[in-house]
């Protein structure tokens, strides 16, 4: 009897993405997930649009609070969204809006 050509998930969602990592939509959907787990589901609720553009991160705020204490914590942000994002996309910097 045959044994099955057994996988682990993990690589099996790899091989179905990997086409994909290239792209814009797919970066950004990695991106808003990191910043998800890294900041919680209600500063995440208080962005009005997200965008990804040469490795810039455009945030745009409906809390004007919100901004200014992100754009406090800018660097320890980036620093931990690239670490979260484990090389997937890399940040260079976020524009608060």
């Amino acid at each position: 009897m045959a044994r099955p050509n057994l996988q682990s998930i993990h690589d099996v969602l790899g091989q179905l993405t990997e086409g994909y990592q290239d792209k814009t939509a797919f970066q950004l959907a990695l991106v808003q997930n990191a910043w998800r787990s890294l900041l919680g589901e209600e500063a995440t609720q208080k962005v009005q649009k997200f965008s990804l553009h040469n490795g810039v991160l455009h945030v745009r705020c409906h809390s004007d609070s919100l901004r200014h204490e992100l754009s406090m914590q800018r660097s320890r942000l980036l620093q931990a969204l690239n670490e979260s994002l484990a090389g997937e996309v890399v940040l260079e910097e976020i524009a608060l809006r």
